[in-house]
This record gives structure tokens, sequence and C-alpha cells, in this order.
């Protein structure tokens, strides 16, 4: 997954539907913007983008989320009579520079994020890797401290298969969000904590670093708005076990599950 910094001035484009996105976002937990993209030879479906506000004050990071769709020709912004590349943006996080306070630019021009240019003139720039994992890091930092994140109750359908029968599996933003996996799977590893299965031993190279990353909070109760703790609420879990946890609505618990697979086994 790469990482791409999408630009908006609102001196030259006014977004209009700003605020119906954001009670959107957090009324049914889904938004999608399309937004202008220089790098339209390499961005891809699932890629990383964080959304810039420029041209007037407050200016700094004010969204995130994924890109949705292989870049596509749509009418420039400005209403001329020519076509820009476009891609479609779903927002799992979308800050009111009129009400909220942004990452600004005075904390992006600090350490490793300095080497970066964070008002570029185009949209849709690549951000280095390295770049990248540290601005995930501050990210992630700054929505929980400023209560800027999304209801945990908004989740993406993950469909797997078991003999042929589909199982449907219920994944939050937060299992997601590269930094908090990252934190997760810096702690526990890369085995599955239910049935110990890795990828990489088992597979090799083309198993390195794959886990599902699993959110602990039942789906009754996660439509409650908390800060996310990488360690405390995430752990990571083969695919097998991640759909076994999700077998029932009300999902099975990590020692439930190991408790069933023990019992097969004996």
């Amino acid at each position: 997954m790469k990482t791409y910094l999408f630009a908006w001035n609102p001196k030259k484009w006014n977004w209009t539907t700003l605020e119906q996105s954001i009670e959107q976002l957090h009324t049914t937990g889904t938004v999608k913007e399309k937004w202008s993209v220089i790098s339209h030879k390499k961005i891809k479906v699932g890629d990383r983008a964080f959304l810039m506000r420029l041209g007037e004050e407050p200016k700094g990071i004010m969204a995130a989320g994924i890109v949705t769709s292989l870049p596509f020709l749509s009418q420039h912004w400005s209403g001329e009579d020519k076509l820009v590349n476009r891609v479609y943006i779903e927002f799992d996080t979308i800050i009111s520079p009129q009400q909220d306070k942004l990452l600004n630019l005075e904390s992006l021009n600090k350490g490793v994020l300095s080497n970066y240019n964070w008002t570029p003139q185009s949209s849709g720039v690549e951000i280095p890797d390295e770049i990248a994992e540290e601005l995930e890091s501050i990210w992630f930092d700054f929505i929980n401290t400023n209560n800027h994140f999304i209801k945990s109750s908004y989740v993406d359908n993950e469909i797997s298969y078991s003999e042929g029968n589909p199982n449907q599996v219920l994944v939050t933003r937060y299992e997601r969000n590269p930094y908090a996996r990252k934190v997760c799977i810096e702690h526990y590893g890369l085995s599955c904590v239910v049935c110990e299965f890795n990828f990489e031993e088992v597979y090799g190279k083309i198993g390195k670093d794959f886990i599902h990353v699993h959110h602990l909070k039942q789906i009754s109760i996660v439509g409650e708005e908390y800060n996310v703790d990488p360690i405390k609420d995430l752990r990571p879990v083969c695919p097998n076990c991640h759909s076994m946890i999700h077998k029932r609505k009300e999902q099975y618990s990590i020692e439930e599950i190991k408790k069933s697979l023990t019992n097969t086994s004996t």
C-alpha cells in the first residue's frame, strides 16, 4: 500500500458540501468524494490518502481515507472544458476546518516529516514510505488526542469462504489503520494468537508480514466513541480464526475459539 497526499485549496474551489459530507460520515459511516490525482499512473485501489487544506488558514491535514477506484477522466474542477484524472476516496475521517483543529504545518515540519513538501502545487502526490509511516503515527495520536476519530461501528465487510459457503467478517477501521496495525504486530508478533499459525514460516517470503488484525470490542458496543489502544484492543489472527470469531452475530472471544480448537484436537 502506497500513501498519497491530496490537496484542497478553498480559494480555487468551494467545497460546498463539506459539512454535509462530515455529517454523512458520522451518520452512516461512509462518504466518498472524487479527487484529482497527478500520480494517476501509479496509484491503486487500496492505497492510503491524506487530504491537505491549503490556500488559506487554517492549513493542515483535514481528512484521511482509502482510494476506492482506479483513475478516471472527469471534468476539471474549475468547470473549464478539459478533463483531469481523478480517483474516488472513501474517507474515514474528515475534520471541519471551521470548527476543529487540523494537523497543522508546524506539526508536519518536524523531524523526518520536515523532509517532505507538505504544500504541493499538485494533488495526489506520492508520500515516500518512511515519511508515510511517521505520518500515520502522528495522525493516529492527533485524532485520538483531539477526538477526531470515527465510530468503530463503521465497518467494512470482508467475505471469506469455507467449503464454498461465504462467511461475513466485520473489520473495523481501526483494524485497517496502518499505524494501529503496526503497533499491534510489533507487540504481539505475526503469529495467530489463537492457533499460532505463522504465514512466513509456512509459505516463506510470500507469507512475510501477512496476518489479519482483530478488534476485541463486541459489535454490540462498538457504536461508542473511544480512543483505541492497539495493544489493548487489537490482536493478530489468521483469516480462518478471524472468520470463526465472527461466525455469530455476537462475536466469539479469542478464549472461546482457543477452547474450541483445543477440544477438536483432543
